[in-house]
């Protein structure tokens, strides 16, 4: 009896104490100025320790959705070579070691700028991983650029985002190309030019790459239509929102093109 009588004097006096020093620290703040700016800085250092925490959770789970992204796509991949492996042994049952036109180096993402007029990027790969000037970079979503030099262990990309640089691109629909330059203000938005008058393009329809170069690969998502105008009555100028968003870019690939030298030594050839 007497211990459980202690334990409720104690639990009162606690009570007691924490109530008062509640309404001490009201009156203070209510009456002291300089005690309410102290008491108002300790409260914003705790808001800011939570704060910090909470960032550092926000972008745990943003670099989490990025590889589970990153994970879909290389599954996406690996089943379409399965498929291809499996077509190319029903149609030649004698093993052949087939080149393919394209292969990809993964890359990372250690520099990149959107704020000028001539963008670029710093790559994590260079030389040493087989990488080398004039490749192309991209990614599921987007042509992100062209590699202009390399050290053995780093590229310089020049980044699509630059006043100077263009991509050749088609509408998915009608298959109509032209050049897709930056149009040097916003990095989500490009326009497609040299588009026939007679083609629609729709608001939302999507703008693919042509393959025409011997830079990119075909038919890689680049960005949806937004609006169109007729340019000197002959063509159209589209405007185009990019899906890739270069302000977040941190996983690409650099493109190598195995038939490059042979498709523009036979251009040479016939000039």
């Amino acid at each position: 009896m007497k211990s459980r009588y202690g334990l409720f004097s104690a639990l009162t006096a606690i009570v007691l104490f924490i109530v008062l020093e509640t309404f001490s620290i009201v009156m203070v703040v209510k009456e002291g100025v300089v005690q309410r700016y102290k008491v108002l800085g300790a409260v914003r250092s705790v808001e800011s320790w939570f704060w910090e925490r909470t960032s550092k959770v926000s972008y745990y789970f943003n670099y989490k959705t990025e590889n589970e992204r990153l994970t879909a796509e290389n599954l996406q991949l690996r089943q379409q070579l399965s498929r291809y492996a499996a077509a190319q042994a029903e149609l030649d049952s004698v093993v052949r070691i087939v080149e393919p036109m394209y292969t990809f180096i993964g890359a990372t993402v250690i520099r990149n700028t959107v704020d000028r007029q001539h963008n670029f990027l710093i790559l994590d790969r260079g030389s040493a991983e087989g990488v080398e000037a004039g490749m192309g970079v991209v990614t599921s979503r987007g042509v992100i650029g062209i590699v202009g030099a390399v050290s053995r262990h780093y590229s310089y990309v020049k980044s699509l985002l630059g006043t100077d640089q263009s991509v050749s691109a088609k509408l998915a629909g009608s298959g109509a190309f032209g050049p897709m330059v930056w149009t040097g203000t916003s990095p989500d938005i490009a326009q497609l030019s040299q588009i026939p008058v007679h083609i629609q393009a729709a608001p939302g329809d999507t703008v693919l790459s042509s393959g025409y170069s011997t830079i990119y690969p075909p038919d890689i998502p680049l960005g949806g239509v937004v609006s169109s105008t007729v340019s000197q009555g002959s063509s159209q100028v589209i405007t185009v929102r990019l899906f890739e968003d270069f302000r977040s870019l941190r996983n690409v690939y650099v493109v190598k093109n195995n038939r490059k030298e042979e498709i523009e030594g036979l251009y040479e050839q016939a000039q």
